[in-house]
């Protein structure tokens, strides 16, 4: 299990969430779509890798505790 850090631009807010590393980066950005409401595609997720697809798990992205998520929804 990674804690993420959740940066919500629009809110001003931060929060963090407990993930488990093996989750596909697809499945997360559309677990967030749903929890937060988010109608739009803007969901930066801060990584090691250069490139990452929505087929990757976290820790294939290198993702770690302390990573962090932008998400700003206009």
């Amino acid at each position: 299990m990674i804690s993420i850090e959740l940066i919500l631009i629009g809110s001003n807010k931060r929060l963090c969430m407990t993930v488990d590393e093996t989750t596909k980066i697809g499945d997360f950005r559309r677990y967030l779509r749903r929890f937060f409401g988010i109608k739009n595609e803007c969901i930066l997720i801060l990584s090691e890798q250069e490139k990452i697809t929505d087929e990757m798990s976290l820790s294939e992205a290198g993702m770690y505790t302390g990573s962090g998520v932008v998400i700003e929804d206009e």
